[in-house]
Protein backbone atom coordinates (compact mmCIF):
# COMPACT_ATOMS: atom_id res chain seq x y z
CA UNK A 1 0.00 0.00 0.00
CA UNK A 2 3.12 2.30 0.57
CA UNK A 3 4.45 4.18 -2.65
CA UNK A 4 8.16 4.88 -2.89
CA UNK A 5 9.81 7.57 -2.18
CA UNK A 6 9.82 10.11 -5.24
CA UNK A 7 13.74 9.48 -6.57
CA UNK A 8 12.73 12.39 -9.50
CA UNK A 9 13.38 16.35 -8.80
CA UNK A 10 12.01 19.04 -10.97
CA UNK A 11 12.86 22.54 -10.55
CA UNK A 12 10.62 25.26 -10.36
CA UNK A 13 10.93 28.72 -11.02
CA UNK A 14 8.17 31.34 -9.25
CA UNK A 15 7.21 32.15 -5.74
CA UNK A 16 7.22 29.60 -3.39
CA UNK A 17 3.59 29.13 -1.45
CA UNK A 18 1.92 28.06 -5.18
CA UNK A 19 -0.30 24.66 -4.95
CA UNK A 20 -0.09 24.83 -8.50
CA UNK A 21 3.38 24.84 -11.34
CA UNK A 22 2.44 25.37 -14.54
CA UNK A 23 4.16 24.78 -17.60
CA UNK A 24 5.86 27.90 -18.13
CA UNK A 25 7.37 27.65 -14.65
CA UNK A 26 8.60 24.08 -14.50
CA UNK A 27 12.06 23.60 -15.89
CA UNK A 28 12.06 20.09 -18.40
CA UNK A 29 13.45 17.15 -16.07
CA UNK A 30 16.77 15.10 -17.12
CA UNK A 31 14.88 12.11 -17.67
CA UNK A 32 11.29 11.06 -18.31
CA UNK A 33 8.82 10.79 -15.92
CA UNK A 34 5.66 8.76 -15.89
CA UNK A 35 2.80 10.92 -16.13
CA UNK A 36 0.85 11.45 -13.05
CA UNK A 37 4.13 10.34 -10.85
CA UNK A 38 5.17 11.72 -7.24
CA UNK A 39 7.84 14.17 -7.46
CA UNK A 40 9.99 16.53 -5.28
CA UNK A 41 9.68 20.00 -6.34
CA UNK A 42 12.96 22.08 -5.62
CA UNK A 43 13.63 25.62 -6.22
CA UNK A 44 16.04 27.75 -8.18
CA UNK A 45 18.54 27.12 -5.32
CA UNK A 46 17.84 23.52 -5.06
CA UNK A 47 15.46 23.98 -1.80
CA UNK A 48 12.65 21.95 -1.11
CA UNK A 49 9.32 23.00 -2.08
CA UNK A 50 7.12 20.46 -1.99
CA UNK A 51 5.74 16.95 -3.16
CA UNK A 52 2.82 16.44 -5.63
CA UNK A 53 1.77 14.45 -8.97
CA UNK A 54 4.07 15.40 -11.95
CA UNK A 55 1.81 15.52 -15.43
CA UNK A 56 3.71 16.71 -18.27
CA UNK A 57 1.00 16.77 -20.50
CA UNK A 58 -1.19 18.81 -18.53
CA UNK A 59 -0.86 22.72 -18.62
CA UNK A 60 -1.31 22.57 -14.70
CA UNK A 61 2.61 20.21 -14.77
CA UNK A 62 2.35 19.67 -11.07
CA UNK A 63 -0.28 19.92 -8.07
CA UNK A 64 1.55 19.88 -4.80
CA UNK A 65 0.19 17.37 -2.21
CA UNK A 66 2.72 18.57 0.48
CA UNK A 67 5.33 20.75 1.49
CA UNK A 68 7.11 18.92 4.15
CA UNK A 69 9.41 17.12 3.29
CA UNK A 70 9.59 14.29 5.99
CA UNK A 71 6.18 12.78 4.66
CA UNK A 72 8.29 10.40 2.21
CA UNK A 73 4.87 7.96 0.79
CA UNK A 74 1.77 8.73 -0.47
CA UNK A 75 -0.01 6.64 2.34
CA UNK A 76 1.42 9.01 5.01
CA UNK A 77 0.44 12.17 3.87
CA UNK A 78 -2.62 11.46 1.44
CA UNK A 79 -4.10 8.94 4.20
CA UNK A 80 -3.20 11.56 6.74
CA UNK A 81 -5.18 14.30 4.67
CA UNK A 82 -8.35 11.97 4.30
CA UNK A 83 -8.58 11.28 8.13
CA UNK A 84 -7.85 15.28 8.62
CA UNK A 85 -10.65 16.30 6.01
CA UNK A 86 -13.11 13.69 7.65
CA UNK A 87 -12.37 15.22 11.77
CA UNK A 88 -12.52 18.42 9.87
CA UNK A 89 -16.62 17.80 8.82
CA UNK A 90 -17.12 15.70 12.14
CA UNK A 91 -15.38 17.04 14.74
CA UNK A 92 -15.18 20.48 13.94
CA UNK A 93 -18.34 21.15 12.06
CA UNK A 94 -20.56 18.21 13.21
CA UNK A 95 -22.28 18.09 9.51
CA UNK A 96 -23.83 14.50 10.16
CA UNK A 97 -26.04 15.86 12.76
CA UNK A 98 -28.21 17.65 10.24
CA UNK A 99 -27.21 15.66 7.08
CA UNK A 100 -25.60 12.79 5.79
CA UNK A 101 -24.81 14.22 2.47
CA UNK A 102 -21.76 16.39 2.58
CA UNK A 103 -18.51 16.75 0.76
CA UNK A 104 -15.64 14.59 2.45
CA UNK A 105 -12.86 15.81 0.38
CA UNK A 106 -12.86 19.28 -1.31
CA UNK A 107 -9.66 19.14 -3.72
CA UNK A 108 -7.28 21.98 -2.86
CA UNK A 109 -9.21 22.99 0.05
CA UNK A 110 -8.06 19.95 1.67
CA UNK A 111 -4.61 19.69 0.28
CA UNK A 112 -5.52 17.25 -2.22
CA UNK A 113 -5.36 19.05 -5.24
CA UNK A 114 -7.63 16.86 -8.49
CA UNK A 115 -9.38 14.79 -5.49
CA UNK A 116 -13.35 15.30 -4.88
CA UNK A 117 -15.43 13.06 -2.13
CA UNK A 118 -18.64 14.10 -1.08
CA UNK A 119 -20.80 11.57 0.83
CA UNK A 120 -24.18 10.37 0.10
CA UNK A 121 -25.32 8.23 3.14
CA UNK A 122 -24.30 4.86 2.14
CA UNK A 123 -22.32 6.10 -0.97
CA UNK A 124 -19.33 7.67 -1.28
CA UNK A 125 -18.84 9.47 -4.68
CA UNK A 126 -15.06 9.72 -5.73
CA UNK A 127 -14.16 12.49 -8.38
CA UNK A 128 -10.98 12.69 -10.15
CA UNK A 129 -9.49 15.60 -11.91
CA UNK A 130 -5.93 14.24 -11.75
CA UNK A 131 -4.07 11.83 -13.41
CA UNK A 132 -2.14 11.43 -10.25
CA UNK A 133 -5.44 10.15 -8.47
CA UNK A 134 -6.55 8.11 -10.78
CA UNK A 135 -3.22 5.74 -10.48
CA UNK A 136 -3.95 6.08 -6.76
CA UNK A 137 -7.68 5.23 -7.11
CA UNK A 138 -7.52 1.59 -5.47
CA UNK A 139 -5.67 3.04 -2.35
CA UNK A 140 -7.77 6.02 -2.01
CA UNK A 141 -10.85 3.52 -1.75
CA UNK A 142 -9.15 1.74 0.79
CA UNK A 143 -8.03 4.39 3.06
CA UNK A 144 -11.46 5.64 2.89
CA UNK A 145 -13.21 2.31 3.85
CA UNK A 146 -11.00 2.63 6.70
CA UNK A 147 -12.94 5.67 7.33
CA UNK A 148 -16.43 4.69 5.95
CA UNK A 149 -16.72 0.77 6.45
CA UNK A 150 -19.00 -0.86 4.18
CA UNK A 151 -19.83 2.29 1.92
CA UNK A 152 -20.60 2.00 -1.80
CA UNK A 153 -18.61 3.93 -4.39
CA UNK A 154 -19.98 5.84 -7.39
CA UNK A 155 -16.60 6.81 -9.21
CA UNK A 156 -16.31 9.04 -12.42
CA UNK A 157 -13.84 11.37 -13.87
CA UNK A 158 -14.40 14.91 -14.87
CA UNK A 159 -13.97 14.72 -18.52
CA UNK A 160 -12.59 17.91 -19.12
CA UNK A 161 -9.99 17.39 -16.84
CA UNK A 162 -9.49 13.88 -18.23
CA UNK A 163 -8.99 15.54 -21.44
CA UNK A 164 -6.31 18.28 -19.98
CA UNK A 165 -4.74 16.06 -17.89
CA UNK A 166 -4.29 12.86 -21.20
CA UNK A 167 -6.13 10.38 -19.41
CA UNK A 168 -8.93 7.57 -20.10
CA UNK A 169 -11.73 8.26 -17.22
CA UNK A 170 -12.34 5.26 -15.52
CA UNK A 171 -15.25 2.91 -16.46
CA UNK A 172 -18.29 4.67 -14.17
CA UNK A 173 -19.29 2.67 -11.51
CA UNK A 174 -22.88 3.83 -10.87
CA UNK A 175 -24.35 2.28 -7.29
CA UNK A 176 -28.42 2.18 -6.90
CA UNK A 177 -30.00 5.63 -5.74
CA UNK A 178 -29.99 6.34 -2.12
CA UNK A 179 -32.33 8.63 0.04
CA UNK A 180 -30.27 11.12 2.02
CA UNK A 181 -31.67 13.49 4.51
CA UNK A 182 -30.84 16.92 5.20
CA UNK A 183 -32.27 19.52 7.77
CA UNK A 184 -35.16 17.56 7.52
CA UNK A 185 -36.21 17.11 4.54
CA UNK A 186 -34.98 14.13 2.64
CA UNK A 187 -33.68 13.59 -0.79
CA UNK A 188 -33.47 11.12 -3.07
CA UNK A 189 -29.87 10.87 -5.29
CA UNK A 190 -30.14 8.96 -8.50
CA UNK A 191 -26.37 7.99 -9.26
CA UNK A 192 -27.44 6.74 -12.96
CA UNK A 193 -28.69 9.90 -14.64
CA UNK A 194 -28.19 13.62 -14.12
CA UNK A 195 -25.48 16.20 -13.70
CA UNK A 196 -22.56 14.02 -11.27
CA UNK A 197 -24.77 12.71 -8.88
CA UNK A 198 -27.81 15.10 -9.17
CA UNK A 199 -27.74 16.79 -5.87
CA UNK A 200 -25.32 19.43 -5.05
CA UNK A 201 -24.06 19.27 -1.36
CA UNK A 202 -22.46 22.93 -1.63
CA UNK A 203 -25.78 24.74 -1.43
CA UNK A 204 -26.94 23.49 2.04
CA UNK A 205 -26.93 26.39 4.26
CA UNK A 206 -28.07 28.55 1.85
CA UNK A 207 -31.06 26.41 1.11
CA UNK A 208 -32.19 26.37 4.82
CA UNK A 209 -31.67 30.03 4.53
CA UNK A 210 -33.96 30.53 1.46
CA UNK A 211 -36.38 28.17 3.33
CA UNK A 212 -36.85 30.16 6.16
CA UNK A 213 -37.49 33.41 4.28
CA UNK A 214 -40.16 31.75 2.11
CA UNK A 215 -42.60 31.26 4.76
CA UNK A 216 -45.82 32.88 3.59
CA UNK A 217 -44.16 33.94 0.24
CA UNK A 218 -45.22 32.85 -3.57
CA UNK A 219 -41.68 31.25 -4.13
CA UNK A 220 -39.98 30.56 -7.78
CA UNK A 221 -37.19 28.12 -8.05
CA UNK A 222 -35.29 28.89 -11.14
CA UNK A 223 -32.48 25.97 -12.80
CA UNK A 224 -34.54 24.10 -9.90
CA UNK A 225 -32.52 20.40 -11.00
CA UNK A 226 -33.78 17.94 -8.54
CA UNK A 227 -35.60 20.41 -6.48
CA UNK A 228 -33.46 21.20 -3.57
CA UNK A 229 -34.52 25.00 -3.04
CA UNK A 230 -38.05 23.82 -4.52
CA UNK A 231 -38.52 21.81 -1.10
CA UNK A 232 -36.66 23.74 1.46
CA UNK A 233 -39.50 26.83 0.57
CA UNK A 234 -42.35 24.82 0.80
CA UNK A 235 -40.69 22.53 3.75
CA UNK A 236 -40.63 26.38 4.95
CA UNK A 237 -43.87 27.94 4.89
CA UNK A 238 -44.83 28.85 1.79
CA UNK A 239 -47.76 29.69 0.27
CA UNK A 240 -47.19 28.52 -3.75
CA UNK A 241 -43.91 26.59 -4.95
CA UNK A 242 -42.80 26.74 -8.76
CA UNK A 243 -40.09 24.79 -9.95
CA UNK A 244 -38.39 25.24 -13.09
CA UNK A 245 -35.96 23.67 -15.06
CA UNK A 246 -35.42 22.43 -18.93
CA UNK A 247 -33.93 19.25 -17.72
CA UNK A 248 -37.29 16.14 -17.75
CA UNK A 249 -35.13 13.80 -15.74
CA UNK A 250 -34.27 16.19 -13.61
CA UNK A 251 -37.82 17.56 -13.21
CA UNK A 252 -38.83 13.25 -12.51
CA UNK A 253 -36.33 13.44 -9.61
CA UNK A 254 -37.79 16.55 -7.76
CA UNK A 255 -41.55 15.11 -8.36
CA UNK A 256 -40.03 12.38 -6.58
CA UNK A 257 -38.97 14.39 -3.66
CA UNK A 258 -41.90 16.51 -3.71
CA UNK A 259 -43.96 13.13 -2.72
CA UNK A 260 -41.41 11.63 -0.83
CA UNK A 261 -41.62 15.11 1.38
CA UNK A 262 -45.18 15.21 1.00
CA UNK A 263 -45.03 18.74 -0.15
CA UNK A 264 -46.93 20.74 -3.02
CA UNK A 265 -44.17 21.77 -5.80
CA UNK A 266 -45.49 23.25 -9.52
CA UNK A 267 -42.28 21.56 -11.46
CA UNK A 268 -42.46 22.71 -14.98
CA UNK A 269 -40.43 21.84 -18.05
CA UNK A 270 -39.79 25.24 -19.40
CA UNK A 271 -36.74 27.65 -20.54
CA UNK A 272 -36.65 30.01 -17.28
CA UNK A 273 -36.02 33.18 -19.85
CA UNK A 274 -39.22 31.83 -21.77
CA UNK A 275 -40.89 31.20 -18.53
CA UNK A 276 -40.57 34.92 -17.47
CA UNK A 277 -41.44 36.11 -20.51
CA UNK A 278 -44.56 34.36 -20.49
CA UNK A 279 -45.46 34.36 -16.51
CA UNK A 280 -47.38 37.72 -15.48
CA UNK A 281 -47.15 36.46 -11.80
CA UNK A 282 -45.12 38.05 -8.97
CA UNK A 283 -43.33 36.17 -6.39
CA UNK A 284 -42.05 37.06 -2.68
CA UNK A 285 -39.27 34.65 -3.26
CA UNK A 286 -37.21 34.01 -6.37
CA UNK A 287 -34.42 31.42 -6.21
CA UNK A 288 -31.78 31.71 -9.48
CA UNK A 289 -29.25 29.02 -8.97
CA UNK A 290 -27.77 28.24 -12.69
CA UNK A 291 -25.37 25.59 -13.86
CA UNK A 292 -22.13 26.64 -14.11
CA UNK A 293 -22.01 29.62 -17.44
CA UNK A 294 -17.95 29.86 -17.58
CA UNK A 295 -15.61 26.47 -18.08
CA UNK A 296 -12.95 28.55 -19.47
CA UNK A 297 -11.47 32.41 -20.09
CA UNK A 298 -13.14 32.46 -23.35
CA UNK A 299 -16.61 31.47 -22.14
CA UNK A 300 -16.18 34.78 -19.70
CA UNK A 301 -18.29 36.73 -22.64
CA UNK A 302 -21.57 35.15 -22.94
CA UNK A 303 -21.67 33.98 -19.41
CA UNK A 304 -21.63 37.80 -18.56
CA UNK A 305 -24.31 38.42 -20.60
CA UNK A 306 -26.20 35.49 -19.53
CA UNK A 307 -26.32 36.23 -16.04
CA UNK A 308 -27.12 40.06 -16.37
CA UNK A 309 -30.19 39.12 -18.96
CA UNK A 310 -31.38 36.28 -16.49
CA UNK A 311 -31.23 38.46 -13.59
CA UNK A 312 -32.79 41.70 -15.01
CA UNK A 313 -35.88 39.18 -15.91
CA UNK A 314 -36.12 37.39 -12.57
CA UNK A 315 -35.79 40.85 -10.84
CA UNK A 316 -38.86 41.97 -12.96
CA UNK A 317 -40.63 39.19 -11.37
CA UNK A 318 -40.01 40.10 -8.27
CA UNK A 319 -42.87 42.00 -6.20
CA UNK A 320 -41.62 45.04 -4.32
CA UNK A 321 -39.90 43.92 -1.12
CA UNK A 322 -39.19 40.66 -2.21
CA UNK A 323 -36.40 38.22 -1.97
CA UNK A 324 -34.07 37.48 -4.90
CA UNK A 325 -31.03 34.91 -4.02
CA UNK A 326 -28.73 34.75 -7.35
CA UNK A 327 -26.13 32.47 -7.67
CA UNK A 328 -23.28 31.59 -9.69
CA UNK A 329 -21.01 28.78 -9.48
CA UNK A 330 -18.51 29.58 -12.29
CA UNK A 331 -15.80 30.14 -10.81
CA UNK A 332 -13.73 32.20 -13.29
CA UNK A 333 -16.47 35.44 -12.43
CA UNK A 334 -15.10 36.41 -9.18
CA UNK A 335 -17.16 37.92 -6.45
CA UNK A 336 -16.85 41.44 -6.86
CA UNK A 337 -17.42 40.97 -10.60
CA UNK A 338 -20.71 38.89 -10.14
CA UNK A 339 -21.97 41.45 -7.68
CA UNK A 340 -21.43 43.91 -10.62
CA UNK A 341 -23.46 41.95 -12.81
CA UNK A 342 -26.31 42.49 -10.49
CA UNK A 343 -26.22 46.05 -9.82
CA UNK A 344 -26.42 46.62 -13.66
CA UNK A 345 -29.54 43.70 -13.64
CA UNK A 346 -31.13 46.13 -11.27
CA UNK A 347 -30.68 49.57 -13.10
CA UNK A 348 -31.99 47.44 -16.28
CA UNK A 349 -34.82 46.02 -14.33
CA UNK A 350 -35.35 49.34 -13.05
CA UNK A 351 -35.13 47.92 -9.68
CA UNK A 352 -33.06 48.64 -6.29
CA UNK A 353 -31.73 45.65 -5.00
CA UNK A 354 -30.93 45.81 -0.99
CA UNK A 355 -28.01 43.12 -0.92
CA UNK A 356 -28.09 42.39 2.80
CA UNK A 357 -25.92 38.83 2.57
CA UNK A 358 -23.43 37.57 0.20
CA UNK A 359 -22.62 33.58 0.97
CA UNK A 360 -20.74 30.63 -0.38
CA UNK A 361 -20.24 27.10 -0.08
CA UNK A 362 -21.17 25.51 3.24
CA UNK A 363 -18.15 24.94 5.29
CA UNK A 364 -17.67 21.59 4.15
CA UNK A 365 -16.04 23.57 0.73
CA UNK A 366 -12.86 25.09 2.82
CA UNK A 367 -10.79 27.35 0.91
CA UNK A 368 -7.01 26.98 1.16
CA UNK A 369 -5.34 29.99 1.81
CA UNK A 370 -2.60 29.15 -0.72
CA UNK A 371 -5.49 28.68 -3.79
CA UNK A 372 -8.07 31.49 -2.89
CA UNK A 373 -9.51 30.22 -6.38
CA UNK A 374 -11.05 27.82 -4.85
CA UNK A 375 -14.31 29.74 -3.83
CA UNK A 376 -16.08 29.22 -6.47
CA UNK A 377 -19.72 29.91 -5.49
CA UNK A 378 -21.38 32.94 -4.70
CA UNK A 379 -24.90 32.92 -3.14
CA UNK A 380 -26.34 37.00 -3.00
CA UNK A 381 -29.60 37.40 -1.17
CA UNK A 382 -31.16 40.64 -1.93
CA UNK A 383 -34.29 42.75 -1.10
CA UNK A 384 -35.79 44.01 -4.45
CA UNK A 385 -37.38 47.50 -4.07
Amino acid sequence: MTAPRPAVRLRVGGARGHLHFYRKMVRPPDTDIDPGALVDVLDRDGSFVGRGFYNPRSNITVRLLTTDASQGSAEEFIRARLRDAVALRHDLLKIPSSSDAFRVCHSEGDGLSGLVVDRYGPVLSIEIFSRGFLKLLDRVKAWLLELYPGSKFCVRADETAARLEGFNPPTPETPEGVIIREHGIEFRVDFERGHKTGFFCDQRDNRVAAGRMAAGRNALDLCTYSGGFALSAAKGGARRVVGVDMDEKALEVARQNARLNKVKVDFLHADLFNYLRQSKEKFGLIVLDPPKLARDEEDLPKARRTYHDMNAMAMKAVEPGGILLSCSCSGRVQEEEFLQILRAAAQTAGRTLQIFQVGGAGPDHPVSSLYPEGRYLKAVFSRVL
